[in-house]
Protein backbone atom coordinates (compact mmCIF):
# COMPACT_ATOMS: atom_id res chain seq x y z
CA UNK A 1 0.00 0.00 0.00
CA UNK A 2 1.01 3.39 -0.62
CA UNK A 3 1.17 5.68 1.85
CA UNK A 4 3.53 8.54 0.09
CA UNK A 5 1.67 11.77 -0.42
CA UNK A 6 1.21 13.27 -3.62
CA UNK A 7 4.25 15.92 -2.65
CA UNK A 8 7.09 13.24 -1.46
CA UNK A 9 6.00 11.16 -4.59
CA UNK A 10 6.71 14.19 -6.80
CA UNK A 11 9.85 14.93 -5.00
CA UNK A 12 10.94 11.30 -5.26
CA UNK A 13 10.10 11.24 -9.05
CA UNK A 14 12.89 14.03 -9.66
CA UNK A 15 15.07 13.20 -7.15
CA UNK A 16 15.88 9.71 -8.42
CA UNK A 17 14.16 8.91 -11.33
CA UNK A 18 14.75 11.41 -13.71
CA UNK A 19 18.20 12.64 -15.18
CA UNK A 20 18.61 16.62 -14.68
CA UNK A 21 20.26 17.66 -17.36
CA UNK A 22 23.76 20.02 -16.67
CA UNK A 23 23.23 18.93 -12.68
CA UNK A 24 25.01 16.86 -10.18
CA UNK A 25 21.88 14.40 -9.62
CA UNK A 26 22.45 14.32 -5.82
CA UNK A 27 20.90 16.80 -3.40
CA UNK A 28 18.85 18.49 -6.29
CA UNK A 29 15.48 19.88 -5.14
CA UNK A 30 13.08 20.78 -8.15
CA UNK A 31 10.09 23.22 -7.16
CA UNK A 32 6.90 21.12 -8.34
CA UNK A 33 5.21 23.48 -11.42
CA UNK A 34 1.46 22.83 -11.22
CA UNK A 35 -0.21 25.99 -13.53
CA UNK A 36 1.08 28.27 -15.98
CA UNK A 37 -0.59 31.51 -17.12
CA UNK A 38 0.76 34.52 -19.66
CA UNK A 39 3.88 35.83 -17.66
CA UNK A 40 3.91 33.34 -14.55
CA UNK A 41 4.50 29.95 -13.16
CA UNK A 42 2.16 28.64 -9.85
CA UNK A 43 3.33 26.13 -7.42
CA UNK A 44 1.40 24.95 -4.48
CA UNK A 45 2.32 28.03 -2.83
CA UNK A 46 3.78 30.56 -5.24
CA UNK A 47 3.29 32.51 -8.48
CA UNK A 48 6.61 33.54 -9.80
CA UNK A 49 7.46 35.22 -12.91
CA UNK A 50 8.88 33.69 -15.59
CA UNK A 51 11.55 36.22 -16.53
CA UNK A 52 13.61 34.07 -19.56
CA UNK A 53 10.65 32.50 -20.94
CA UNK A 54 12.02 29.69 -19.06
CA UNK A 55 14.91 28.88 -21.55
CA UNK A 56 14.04 31.41 -24.08
CA UNK A 57 11.23 29.72 -25.02
CA UNK A 58 7.80 30.67 -24.25
CA UNK A 59 7.68 33.75 -25.98
CA UNK A 60 4.21 33.97 -26.82
CA UNK A 61 3.36 32.96 -22.59
CA UNK A 62 1.57 30.01 -21.16
CA UNK A 63 -1.63 29.18 -21.38
CA UNK A 64 -2.29 31.32 -24.91
CA UNK A 65 -5.81 30.68 -26.17
CA UNK A 66 -4.93 31.05 -29.79
CA UNK A 67 -2.09 28.86 -29.30
CA UNK A 68 -4.21 26.18 -28.13
CA UNK A 69 -6.93 25.82 -30.40
CA UNK A 70 -4.25 24.43 -32.52
CA UNK A 71 -4.25 21.24 -30.35
CA UNK A 72 -8.22 21.05 -30.80
CA UNK A 73 -7.16 21.93 -34.71
CA UNK A 74 -4.85 19.06 -35.14
CA UNK A 75 -7.32 16.49 -33.41
CA UNK A 76 -10.41 16.94 -35.29
CA UNK A 77 -8.35 15.40 -38.39
CA UNK A 78 -7.62 12.57 -36.78
CA UNK A 79 -3.68 12.66 -37.72
CA UNK A 80 -1.50 11.35 -35.27
CA UNK A 81 1.32 10.84 -37.41
CA UNK A 82 2.63 10.18 -40.70
CA UNK A 83 6.03 9.71 -42.21
CA UNK A 84 7.55 12.93 -43.91
CA UNK A 85 7.18 11.29 -47.58
CA UNK A 86 3.48 12.30 -47.31
CA UNK A 87 2.69 15.59 -47.40
CA UNK A 88 -0.06 17.90 -44.88
CA UNK A 89 -1.24 21.21 -45.68
CA UNK A 90 0.00 22.60 -41.68
CA UNK A 91 3.64 21.51 -43.00
CA UNK A 92 3.55 23.17 -46.43
CA UNK A 93 1.95 26.29 -44.98
CA UNK A 94 4.84 26.34 -42.30
CA UNK A 95 7.41 26.11 -44.93
CA UNK A 96 6.10 28.39 -47.17
CA UNK A 97 5.65 31.48 -44.42
CA UNK A 98 8.87 30.75 -42.79
CA UNK A 99 11.12 30.66 -46.53
CA UNK A 100 8.37 34.12 -46.85
CA UNK A 101 9.78 35.91 -43.61
CA UNK A 102 13.48 34.60 -44.25
CA UNK A 103 13.37 35.98 -47.96
CA UNK A 104 14.44 32.65 -48.96
CA UNK A 105 11.94 32.00 -52.17
CA UNK A 106 12.82 28.87 -53.96
CA UNK A 107 14.41 27.37 -50.84
CA UNK A 108 13.66 24.35 -48.46
CA UNK A 109 12.68 23.78 -44.85
CA UNK A 110 13.89 20.33 -42.93
CA UNK A 111 12.44 19.57 -39.75
CA UNK A 112 13.51 18.43 -36.12
CA UNK A 113 12.65 18.04 -32.64
CA UNK A 114 15.07 20.77 -31.40
CA UNK A 115 17.89 23.47 -31.47
CA UNK A 116 20.88 20.22 -32.17
CA UNK A 117 19.19 18.29 -34.02
CA UNK A 118 18.37 21.08 -36.45
CA UNK A 119 22.23 22.78 -36.35
CA UNK A 120 23.59 19.39 -36.46
CA UNK A 121 21.54 18.45 -39.80
CA UNK A 122 22.41 22.37 -41.04
CA UNK A 123 25.78 21.74 -40.74
CA UNK A 124 25.64 18.08 -42.59
CA UNK A 125 23.93 19.58 -45.04
CA UNK A 126 26.36 22.54 -45.73
CA UNK A 127 28.52 20.54 -45.97
CA UNK A 128 27.38 18.09 -48.42
CA UNK A 129 26.62 21.54 -50.35
CA UNK A 130 30.09 22.02 -50.45
CA UNK A 131 31.16 18.16 -51.23
CA UNK A 132 28.67 17.71 -54.41
CA UNK A 133 30.52 20.98 -55.77
CA UNK A 134 33.66 20.13 -55.49
CA UNK A 135 34.78 22.30 -52.66
CA UNK A 136 37.91 20.64 -50.90
CA UNK A 137 37.09 22.36 -47.33
CA UNK A 138 35.57 19.63 -44.26
CA UNK A 139 35.89 21.70 -41.38
CA UNK A 140 33.15 23.99 -39.84
CA UNK A 141 34.64 26.61 -37.41
CA UNK A 142 32.39 28.16 -34.67
CA UNK A 143 33.06 31.08 -31.76
CA UNK A 144 35.34 30.16 -28.66
CA UNK A 145 32.57 31.25 -26.85
CA UNK A 146 29.18 30.06 -28.51
CA UNK A 147 26.70 27.30 -27.83
CA UNK A 148 24.78 25.15 -30.59
CA UNK A 149 23.58 22.53 -28.32
CA UNK A 150 24.46 19.70 -26.13
CA UNK A 151 22.16 16.77 -27.15
CA UNK A 152 24.10 14.97 -30.30
CA UNK A 153 27.48 14.70 -30.26
CA UNK A 154 28.06 16.94 -33.44
CA UNK A 155 26.11 20.18 -31.99
CA UNK A 156 28.45 19.33 -28.38
CA UNK A 157 31.51 19.62 -30.69
CA UNK A 158 30.75 22.62 -32.63
CA UNK A 159 29.70 24.43 -29.38
CA UNK A 160 32.35 27.17 -27.86
CA UNK A 161 31.10 25.95 -24.34
CA UNK A 162 32.62 23.73 -21.05
CA UNK A 163 29.55 21.46 -21.97
CA UNK A 164 31.61 20.09 -24.52
CA UNK A 165 34.47 18.56 -23.15
CA UNK A 166 33.52 15.63 -21.74
CA UNK A 167 32.61 14.55 -25.19
CA UNK A 168 35.33 15.49 -26.67
CA UNK A 169 37.84 12.99 -24.86
CA UNK A 170 35.87 10.46 -26.57
CA UNK A 171 34.89 12.10 -30.09
CA UNK A 172 36.60 13.60 -32.62
CA UNK A 173 35.01 15.49 -35.72
CA UNK A 174 36.82 18.52 -37.82
CA UNK A 175 34.16 20.58 -36.48
CA UNK A 176 35.92 23.26 -33.91
CA UNK A 177 35.03 26.26 -31.86
CA UNK A 178 38.38 28.22 -32.96
CA UNK A 179 37.19 31.46 -33.73
CA UNK A 180 37.87 34.62 -31.96
CA UNK A 181 34.68 36.21 -30.52
CA UNK A 182 34.53 40.12 -31.27
CA UNK A 183 36.00 42.83 -29.20
CA UNK A 184 33.24 45.26 -28.90
CA UNK A 185 35.92 47.83 -28.01
CA UNK A 186 38.27 46.90 -31.44
CA UNK A 187 34.65 46.86 -33.70
CA UNK A 188 35.68 43.56 -33.67
CA UNK A 189 38.39 44.18 -36.13
CA UNK A 190 40.97 41.59 -34.76
CA UNK A 191 38.42 39.22 -34.59
CA UNK A 192 38.27 39.58 -38.11
CA UNK A 193 41.56 39.75 -38.94
CA UNK A 194 42.13 36.52 -37.26
CA UNK A 195 39.14 34.72 -38.97
CA UNK A 196 40.21 35.69 -42.04
CA UNK A 197 43.93 33.64 -41.54
CA UNK A 198 41.37 30.56 -40.06
CA UNK A 199 39.65 29.95 -43.69
CA UNK A 200 41.54 28.38 -45.85
CA UNK A 201 41.12 25.88 -48.02
CA UNK A 202 40.20 23.34 -44.95
CA UNK A 203 37.42 25.12 -44.08
CA UNK A 204 33.65 24.70 -45.39
CA UNK A 205 31.37 26.58 -43.11
CA UNK A 206 31.12 28.25 -40.32
CA UNK A 207 28.37 28.44 -38.03
CA UNK A 208 27.19 31.80 -35.38
CA UNK A 209 24.31 32.48 -33.43
CA UNK A 210 21.91 35.04 -34.84
CA UNK A 211 22.59 36.94 -31.50
CA UNK A 212 24.84 35.43 -28.54
CA UNK A 213 22.58 33.90 -25.79
CA UNK A 214 24.12 31.09 -23.53
CA UNK A 215 27.07 32.28 -23.94
CA UNK A 216 27.15 35.26 -22.09
CA UNK A 217 25.24 37.51 -25.09
CA UNK A 218 28.85 38.26 -26.34
CA UNK A 219 27.01 41.59 -28.17
CA UNK A 220 28.40 41.99 -31.87
CA UNK A 221 29.57 45.45 -32.72
CA UNK A 222 27.65 47.74 -35.80
CA UNK A 223 28.44 45.71 -38.91
CA UNK A 224 30.84 43.27 -37.78
CA UNK A 225 28.48 40.42 -39.25
CA UNK A 226 28.39 42.25 -42.83
CA UNK A 227 31.99 42.08 -42.77
CA UNK A 228 31.94 38.32 -41.52
CA UNK A 229 29.32 37.46 -44.10
CA UNK A 230 31.82 39.39 -46.95
CA UNK A 231 34.77 36.81 -45.74
CA UNK A 232 32.83 33.90 -46.34
CA UNK A 233 31.34 35.08 -49.25
CA UNK A 234 35.00 36.38 -50.75
CA UNK A 235 36.35 32.47 -49.73
CA UNK A 236 33.26 30.80 -50.52
CA UNK A 237 32.48 29.58 -47.23
CA UNK A 238 29.10 29.43 -46.33
CA UNK A 239 27.51 31.12 -43.38
CA UNK A 240 25.08 29.44 -41.01
CA UNK A 241 22.67 31.02 -38.45
CA UNK A 242 21.83 29.86 -35.38
CA UNK A 243 18.63 31.65 -34.44
CA UNK A 244 17.75 28.85 -32.06
CA UNK A 245 17.78 31.34 -29.34
CA UNK A 246 17.64 34.32 -31.19
CA UNK A 247 14.72 34.33 -33.64
CA UNK A 248 11.08 34.92 -33.73
CA UNK A 249 11.46 39.08 -32.72
CA UNK A 250 13.46 38.37 -29.38
CA UNK A 251 16.44 40.61 -30.77
CA UNK A 252 13.83 43.26 -32.08
CA UNK A 253 14.22 42.28 -35.78
CA UNK A 254 12.73 38.69 -36.79
CA UNK A 255 15.60 37.04 -36.90
CA UNK A 256 18.08 37.93 -35.21
CA UNK A 257 20.80 38.63 -38.04
CA UNK A 258 18.81 40.78 -39.46
CA UNK A 259 19.84 43.51 -37.06
CA UNK A 260 23.00 43.70 -39.26
CA UNK A 261 21.52 42.87 -42.34
CA UNK A 262 23.37 39.59 -43.64
CA UNK A 263 21.50 36.87 -45.53
CA UNK A 264 22.77 33.48 -44.65
CA UNK A 265 22.95 30.48 -46.69
CA UNK A 266 21.37 28.25 -43.91
CA UNK A 267 19.21 29.24 -40.84
CA UNK A 268 18.50 27.51 -37.84
CA UNK A 269 15.81 27.72 -35.66
CA UNK A 270 13.24 26.03 -32.60
CA UNK A 271 12.14 26.71 -29.41
CA UNK A 272 9.96 30.53 -29.66
CA UNK A 273 8.88 28.69 -33.40
CA UNK A 274 6.45 26.42 -31.28
CA UNK A 275 6.88 28.85 -27.85
CA UNK A 276 7.46 25.86 -26.16
CA UNK A 277 4.02 24.00 -26.59
CA UNK A 278 5.25 20.89 -28.48
CA UNK A 279 9.44 20.44 -29.66
CA UNK A 280 10.07 21.02 -33.28
CA UNK A 281 12.85 22.74 -35.00
CA UNK A 282 13.77 23.70 -38.74
CA UNK A 283 16.56 23.90 -41.12
CA UNK A 284 15.99 27.00 -43.76
CA UNK A 285 18.20 26.46 -46.63
CA UNK A 286 18.46 29.13 -49.25
CA UNK A 287 17.56 28.09 -52.20
CA UNK A 288 21.57 27.85 -53.61
CA UNK A 289 22.03 25.45 -50.76
CA UNK A 290 18.81 23.53 -51.66
CA UNK A 291 18.99 22.88 -55.20
CA UNK A 292 21.98 20.60 -54.80
CA UNK A 293 19.16 18.45 -53.51
CA UNK A 294 17.04 18.20 -56.39
CA UNK A 295 19.26 15.43 -58.26
CA UNK A 296 21.33 14.18 -54.41
CA UNK A 297 19.23 12.71 -51.66
CA UNK A 298 19.20 14.31 -48.62
CA UNK A 299 20.70 11.62 -46.11
CA UNK A 300 19.58 12.88 -42.44
CA UNK A 301 16.27 13.54 -40.81
CA UNK A 302 14.29 11.91 -38.07
CA UNK A 303 11.44 9.76 -37.69
CA UNK A 304 8.74 12.82 -36.53
CA UNK A 305 10.46 15.59 -38.92
CA UNK A 306 7.75 18.01 -39.62
CA UNK A 307 5.09 16.26 -37.03
CA UNK A 308 1.69 17.52 -38.15
CA UNK A 309 0.87 18.77 -34.17
CA UNK A 310 3.81 20.61 -34.28
CA UNK A 311 3.46 22.42 -37.31
CA UNK A 312 -0.07 22.89 -36.48
CA UNK A 313 0.98 24.68 -33.31
CA UNK A 314 4.20 26.69 -35.47
CA UNK A 315 1.71 28.38 -37.70
CA UNK A 316 -0.25 29.42 -34.70
CA UNK A 317 2.40 31.17 -32.74
CA UNK A 318 3.66 32.62 -36.61
CA UNK A 319 0.11 33.96 -36.82
CA UNK A 320 0.83 36.14 -33.56
CA UNK A 321 4.30 37.06 -34.11
CA UNK A 322 3.08 38.90 -37.70
CA UNK A 323 -0.01 39.93 -36.10
CA UNK A 324 -0.64 43.76 -36.57
CA UNK A 325 2.04 44.60 -38.43
CA UNK A 326 4.68 43.13 -36.11
CA UNK A 327 3.33 44.90 -32.98
CA UNK A 328 5.04 42.01 -30.90
CA UNK A 329 8.29 42.76 -32.61
CA UNK A 330 8.24 46.88 -32.11
CA UNK A 331 7.00 46.23 -28.35
CA UNK A 332 10.61 44.54 -27.77
CA UNK A 333 12.18 47.65 -29.71
CA UNK A 334 10.62 49.90 -27.36
CA UNK A 335 10.53 48.24 -24.37
CA UNK A 336 14.01 47.26 -24.96
CA UNK A 337 15.28 50.47 -23.97
CA UNK A 338 13.71 50.53 -20.85
CA UNK A 339 15.35 47.35 -19.81
CA UNK A 340 18.87 48.22 -20.76
CA UNK A 341 18.27 51.31 -18.95
CA UNK A 342 17.21 49.21 -15.59
CA UNK A 343 19.64 46.77 -16.26
CA UNK A 344 22.67 48.57 -16.40
CA UNK A 345 21.24 50.80 -13.07
CA UNK A 346 21.47 47.87 -11.68
CA UNK A 347 25.08 46.41 -12.51
CA UNK A 348 26.06 49.92 -11.22
CA UNK A 349 24.62 48.93 -8.04
CA UNK A 350 26.06 45.87 -6.93
CA UNK A 351 30.02 45.49 -6.98
CA UNK A 352 29.81 41.96 -7.88
CA UNK A 353 28.42 42.27 -11.13
CA UNK A 354 30.64 42.68 -13.64
CA UNK A 355 27.97 44.13 -17.08
CA UNK A 356 24.86 43.86 -18.17
CA UNK A 357 24.97 43.03 -21.62
CA UNK A 358 21.54 43.03 -23.61
CA UNK A 359 20.25 42.98 -27.52
CA UNK A 360 16.24 43.08 -27.43
CA UNK A 361 14.94 41.17 -24.61
CA UNK A 362 18.19 38.90 -24.92
CA UNK A 363 20.54 39.76 -22.12
CA UNK A 364 22.41 38.81 -18.96
CA UNK A 365 24.05 40.15 -15.77
CA UNK A 366 27.61 38.62 -15.74
CA UNK A 367 28.51 38.13 -12.03
CA UNK A 368 31.88 37.81 -10.32
CA UNK A 369 30.72 34.91 -7.68
CA UNK A 370 32.07 31.50 -7.11
CA UNK A 371 29.85 28.55 -7.35
CA UNK A 372 28.08 28.33 -3.96
CA UNK A 373 27.24 32.06 -4.37
CA UNK A 374 25.82 31.81 -8.03
CA UNK A 375 23.39 28.83 -6.28
CA UNK A 376 22.76 31.17 -3.57
CA UNK A 377 21.87 34.00 -6.23
CA UNK A 378 19.25 31.89 -7.87
CA UNK A 379 17.47 30.35 -4.93
CA UNK A 380 17.26 34.09 -3.70
CA UNK A 381 15.50 35.20 -7.41
CA UNK A 382 13.34 32.19 -6.05
CA UNK A 383 12.50 33.40 -3.18
CA UNK A 384 11.93 36.50 -4.38
CA UNK A 385 9.16 35.32 -6.81
CA UNK A 386 11.18 35.44 -10.42
CA UNK A 387 12.96 33.13 -12.34
CA UNK A 388 15.99 33.82 -14.43
CA UNK A 389 17.63 30.93 -15.98
CA UNK A 390 21.25 31.09 -15.37
CA UNK A 391 24.11 29.51 -16.84
CA UNK A 392 27.21 29.48 -14.35
CA UNK A 393 28.02 32.75 -13.79
CA UNK A 394 25.69 34.81 -16.18
CA UNK A 395 21.94 35.57 -15.08
CA UNK A 396 19.55 35.63 -17.97
CA UNK A 397 16.77 38.54 -18.72
CA UNK A 398 14.78 37.51 -21.50
CA UNK A 399 10.79 38.50 -20.71
CA UNK A 400 8.04 37.36 -23.12
CA UNK A 401 7.12 39.63 -26.40
CA UNK A 402 4.31 41.33 -25.21
CA UNK A 403 5.47 42.22 -21.54
CA UNK A 404 3.99 45.82 -20.30
CA UNK A 405 6.49 48.06 -18.79
CA UNK A 406 4.81 47.59 -15.38
CA UNK A 407 5.43 43.89 -15.48
CA UNK A 408 9.06 44.44 -17.13
CA UNK A 409 9.62 46.92 -13.80
CA UNK A 410 8.27 44.97 -11.63
CA UNK A 411 10.49 41.74 -12.47
CA UNK A 412 13.41 43.86 -12.43
CA UNK A 413 12.48 45.64 -8.87
CA UNK A 414 12.36 41.53 -7.88
CA UNK A 415 15.97 40.62 -8.71
CA UNK A 416 17.52 44.11 -7.54
CA UNK A 417 16.03 42.96 -4.04
CA UNK A 418 17.49 39.57 -4.72
CA UNK A 419 21.04 40.68 -5.86
CA UNK A 420 20.96 43.18 -2.82
CA UNK A 421 19.95 40.43 -0.24
CA UNK A 422 22.81 39.05 -2.00
CA UNK A 423 25.25 40.99 -0.57
CA UNK A 424 24.05 41.34 3.18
Amino acid sequence: KLSMSRKNIISSLYRSSTLIPWNQQANIKSLEILYAKGHHIYTESQKITDFTCGAMVVSLGHNNSHIQQGFQNHLKNGISYVPSNFSTRTRDYLSDRLLDVTNFTGGKVLYGNGGADANEMACFLGQEYQSLNNNPGHRILSFEKSFHGGSTIGASLISGDNRRVSKAKHYQLPWEPILPNADWNDKGEKSLEKIDNLLDDSVSSILVEGSSGSAGCILYPPGYLQKLSKLCQDKNKLLICDEVMSGFGRTGHFWGHQKQSIKPDIITCAKALTSGYVPLSGVILSPKISEVFENNPVMCGLTYSGHPLGCEIANRCLDLYLADNLQLLHNVNEKSEELNKMGNQIAKEHDFIVEYRNNGFLGCWQLDLNDSELAQVSQLLLDNNIYCMRIREHIFTSPMLGINSELLAESMNQINTAFSQMEN
